[in-house]
């Protein structure tokens, strides 16, 4: 799986908020193939009200890297 260096980002809020939304909506085909921990965070991630962290989308970056 690839490493995203966490300076490398520069959205804001909304921007990551969409991005995860798009991301999330992929990952849903392949959950069933992910670990335990992958598939809570990627649920976790799907019901959030709030724009995740750079880490948080850079974690969702790396799950489709590794899944897609």
């Amino acid at each position: 799986m690839s490493y995203h260096d966490l300076s490398e980002s520069t959205l804001n809020a909304e921007q990551r908020a969409e991005e995860r939304s798009r991301i999330v909506g992929m990952l849903l085909e392949v959950e069933h193939r992910m670990t335990n921990t992958e598939q809570s965070f990627v649920s976790d991630q799907r019901r959030a009200t709030w724009p995740p962290s750079t880490k948080q989308l850079f974690w969702l970056r790396d799950l489709k890297d590794k899944y897609l």
